[in-house]
């Protein structure tokens, strides 16, 4: 208890805590964590009159855990400028200047709306701002009076999560699994983008943030879970900045949904249909507005799928996930004939058939259509087993021929 009631006294220390009224305030909408300085952070306004900026908005980077990084001018950066209603604002580091170290790539700078200095360790106020690596909460705050306030947090101050070692260096970040900070599971803000999710009307603020724990991890909280509020994106994936589409604005326009999560038989395809948008991005590469998925592209067990669209109101994104599900034995039945293939996924490349009646043949053929084994059998038998050899992980069909003339064909896994 004394823990949390200090962890508590810090944050209020860093701002005060108010309550969030759904499209009245900035709030952060993409987050990108890129390769070298390759940082982007992108504001939107939510409301129907233009905000500006000057001494009123500023940038914190509360690095590696720290708690008093308001206090130190190098992690304080101003804001400037103007957001008009329902736009954003791109910030990427200044790197433009001759001689500066790993300049941005040209496909983020052409996004960028407003840089920020570039003079790490230097003298410049809000210097060290755009340089998180993943463990770094970042929030933006507004001065009402004379007091800041944060209006949105990314991460959580005052936490450093670990890497996959445990340990902090490399940097580590936070995951998709609890109690995120450990380093288990999959990295959610390093090497990543994150898009805030449309239905998403505010930030959050100190009293959001402090709730982050929980008991049920004897002690360590819970901490920031990114894909509560954002959809992910590839690491320098740059093409959603810009702009971003949320239910404040109230118009008529096409949502994406890729519907609800799925668990379906290893080799089945799923077929997603994003819908009429202009363009398409998908995990897994495809720019079609349909994707057909199977086990055999992206493999077994749960697979996340998303997409990102973009149209006249902006970009959006969806993530369905799908569990493709290992089948041990098929049966099948065909004209009467029933066959059993087992074990199905094959694992040592030899299986046994099983027919209901007397089988003359096995063929083995790939999904093109090339017959890679065939076993004519000489004797009169219902149990046939195969042994494959130099031939490659993935789906093949079986195709059992009966002495009647009458076949029956069904799908068998090579891991």
């Amino acid at each position: 208890m004394k823990k949390l009631l200090l962890f508590i006294v810090a944050c209020l220390s860093a701002g005060a805590i108010f309550a969030q009224t759904d499209c009245s305030e900035l709030f952060i909408s993409e987050y990108i964590e890129g390769w070298n300085n390759n940082k982007s952070m992108e504001l939107y306004n939510p409301t129907s009159t233009a905000i500006t900026l000057d001494n009123v908005y500023r940038l914190i980077r509360w690095s590696n855990g720290n708690s008093a990084a308001n206090t130190d001018p190098l992690y304080v950066l101003p804001l400037t400028g103007t957001i008009q209603p329902y736009k954003v604002m791109v910030m990427i580091q200044d790197t433009t200047k001759p001689g500066q170290d790993t300049m941005v790539w040209p496909a983020l700078r052409k996004k960028a709306t407003w840089l920020a200095p570039y003079d790490y360790g230097g003298t410049t106020p809000g210097g060290n701002v755009v340089f998180w690596n993943g463990d770094d909460a970042v929030s933006l705050q507004k001065k009402t009076g004379s007091t800041w306030t944060d209006v949105d947090i990314f991460g959580e101050i005052g936490v450093r999560p670990k890497n996959w070692q445990g340990t902090y260096s490399p940097s580590g970040a936070w995951t998709d699994t609890k109690p995120y900070i450990l380093g288990t599971g999959v990295y959610l803000t390093k090497s990543h983008g994150l898009k805030r999710k449309h239905t998403v009307l505010h930030g959050v603020n100190l009293a959001t943030m402090i709730t982050y724990g929980n008991t049920q991890t004897g002690g360590v909280p819970d901490s920031f879970y990114a894909l509560l509020e954002y959809d992910t994106l590839r690491v320098n994936f740059f093409d959603s900045l810009g702009t971003h589409w949320c239910d404040c604005k109230k118009v008529t326009h096409p949502v994406l949904n890729l519907g609800v999560d799925q668990s379906v038989k290893a080799g089945d395809t799923v077929t997603l249909d994003a819908g009429v948008f202009t363009t398409y991005t998908w995990s897994t590469g495809s720019h079609s507005r349909i994707v057909k998925i199977d086990s055999a592209g992206v493999g077994y067990g749960t697979k996340k799928v998303y997409c990102t669209v973009t149209d006249t109101y902006g970009t959006q994104s969806d993530t369905v996930r799908i569990s493709f599900i290992h089948n041990q034995g098929i049966v099948e039945h065909n004209a009467g004939l029933l066959i059993s293939i087992q074990p199905n996924p094959v694992t040592n490349k030899q299986f046994t058939v099983t027919g209901s009646q007397e089988i003359s043949s096995v063929e083995v053929i790939s999904i093109v259509g090339k017959t890679i084994y065939s076993q004519p059998l000489t004797s009169h038998q219902k149990v046939v087993k195969v042994s494959l050899s130099d031939i490659s992980e993935g789906i093949y069909m079986v195709r059992v021929n009966f002495l009647n003339n009458q076949s029956v064909t069904k799908k068998v896994i090579l891991q």
